[in-house]
């Protein structure tokens, strides 16, 4: 099996001996190329499937996963001089590369008409549910999920067939052997053993197990044996696929099976030899599953994970032609009316800013949803405040993917902002003045990082649990509001006399820094940057009750 990865620039000797040339760009006059796609690619030039894995998993721009070392050292994955086995990377770039395959096969079912999708299938065989053009990776994996989902059936044959081996035959044994006599009590110094030999069902389970060990041993395909069978060694089934002795001795033994779950298996391993013998007689050409822009699939994988489906066409799909990637509804940050949260996903390598014109991008999504909440108006959403002129905060932030060497997780969320990672500044602020956080005008991005390997997964599986989505929302909702506490101090002005005439006196000094949520409170919101300076809370503090507060998550 090799590995590669997207858009790294690998030297033309490296790629052109294993891939076609359409698969990848070359450079440099041709000395150099480089993937511009994802996912598996079966080579028939040298009988092995290829992964090309995604950019992310390139720290520093050309470190596999972290390591010390080049992507060109660890392309053929089972050299044991490779880096990633010496590192004991072999059962997680299996695990991976699955993943990616699954990923990308989840985003063609749900998109069919999509163009990002090379699809090669050439041969046609029956799986064992009777479907074809599948590939050879995917009959691989339906073995390796039988033996997952069935290990009590060979538990339960290992246990009937080893039972009453080696107990004593006293038939035979009398029958057989002369006993010594003595005190006329015979005695026994020999004994015939009931040893039962190998039944047709453990045939069947023999060769599966030793397909199985074939598989890890050649594809780094692990598999953990729950019962105690002799395998036949990786070589004899390397033969067996050369001289096609597999497809003819699972002929001869066809008949003697009748349970399910065991006719299933046959099926199986019939397919798996038929195409496997294929490849070795090169009568098997190429397959593949590749995406050609994988940011549309990331993109895919985090609007399953937290957008909302039910978004009104004008939101997602806005009138300047802008189409915003993650959009959900969820309480405000401050008060207890709605609000939209906007994100983008931003499928970058580790390391990589997100650039100007993105930043300003984001901005004008969220400028278009206040416009369209307010020629709109929807129950349960407030976007401006009619009293005071101020407008809520409208969640803004980006996301991007990442993976972390030191947990290869796929079921941890890790969700960070990413700053903790990068050391940079996570927040970008947009403004017509300062100090005034209840202005239309007054912005406030952020940008976060998600374990990439959670979000694939999750992704696969079409997790709808609603914990799952509300909990990473939460995460999104607490930071934000930890953001604006530690920048601003926050206030609820409660007036003694006439709400309405004390906002009116004070407007021009409080215009963008108060906002009532609601027009029937008693108090209204004040905020003020911690680093400003001001007397505006002097000012008042003779005609209203000051209360120092904090935005509650």
């Amino acid at each position: 099996m090799l590995i590669y990865f997207e858009e790294y620039i690998y030297p033309i000797t490296t790629i052109q001996d294993a891939v076609d040339k359409h698969l990848y760009s070359t450079l440099n006059n041709g000395s150099s190329a480089k993937f511009q796609c994802v996912g598996y690619y079966f080579s028939a030039k040298i009988k092995d499937p290829i992964f090309i894995l995604p950019k992310v998993f390139l720290i520093d721009g050309a470190k596999p996963f972290g390591l010390d070392c080049r992507p060109e050292e660890v392309i053929t994955i089972n050299d044991k001089k490779n880096p990633l086995r010496i590192n004991g990377y072999n059962a997680f770039i299996y695990e991976l590369s699955v993943w990616i395959y699954r990923a990308i096969d989840t985003f063609l079912n749900r998109k069919n008409d999509s163009s990002i999708i090379d699809l090669a299938e050439i041969q046609h065989t029956k799986s064992a549910t009777g479907e074809n053009s599948q590939t050879f990776l995917e009959i691989i994996l339906q073995l390796l999920k039988f033996h997952k989902e069935h290990r009590y059936l060979f538990t339960y044959i290992a246990i009937i067939n080893s039972s009453g081996n080696n107990k004593i035959h006293w038939a035979k044994t009398i029958s057989k052997i002369r006993p010594i006599i003595r005190n006329n009590v015979p005695y026994y110094i020999e004994f015939k053993n009931k040893n039962k030999t190998i039944n047709l069902d453990e045939e069947l389970v023999v060769l599966f197990y030793s397909v199985l060990e074939y598989l890890n041993t050649k594809y780094t395909f692990r598999v953990k044996s729950d019962v105690n069978y002799p395998t036949l060694p990786s070589r004899k089934i390397e033969s067996m696929l050369a001289t096609g002795k597999g497809t003819r001795l699972l002929k001869k033994i066809r008949k003697k099976y009748f349970t399910d779950e065991l006719v299933a298996l046959w099926t199986l391993l019939y397919t798996f030899f038929e195409k496997a013998e294929m490849i070795e007689s090169n009568r098997y050409h190429e397959e593949m599953l590749l995406a050609r822009k994988f940011n549309l699939i990331f993109e895919d994988m985090i609007d399953v994970l937290i957008g909302d489906s039910n978004i009104p066409i004008g939101l997602k799909k806005q009138k300047d032609g802008k189409i915003v990637d993650h959009i959900y509804r969820d309480r405000a940050l401050i008060g207890n009316s709605d609000v939209y949260f906007v994100g983008d996903s931003k499928y970058y390598q580790e390391g990589h800013d997100v650039g100007t014109n993105s930043v300003y991008k984001q901005f004008t999504y969220a400028k278009n949803i206040i416009q369209y909440a307010l020629d709109n108006p929807m129950e349960g959403l407030k976007y401006r405040d009619n009293i005071t002129e101020g407008y809520t905060i409208t969640p803004n932030f980006f996301i991007r993917g990442y993976f972390n060497p030191e947990n290869k997780s796929f079921t941890d969320c890790l969700f960070t902002p990413s700053s903790e990672r990068t050391g940079r500044p996570d927040v970008k602020v947009c403004k017509h003045f300062d100090n005034r956080l209840f202005d239309r005008d007054t912005l406030w991005l952020k940008e976060y990082n998600i374990n990439f390997l959670f979000v694939m997964s999750a992704y696969v599986l079409q997790n709808e649990n609603k914990e799952i989505k509300a909990h990473i929302r939460s995460h999104f909702r607490t930071d934000l509001v930890a953001t604006l506490n530690d920048k601003y101090n926050f206030y609820k002005v409660y007036p003694h006399g006439d709400i309405k005439i004390f906002i009116d006196k004070y407007f021009r000094q409080y215009i963008g820094k108060m906002y009532m949520d609601d027009e029937q409170a008693s108090f209204v919101w004040l905020a003020i940057e911690k680093a400003t300076k001001t007397t505006l809370i002097d000012e008042i503090k003779n005609e209203a009750s000051i209360v120092s507060v904090t935005i509650e998550t």
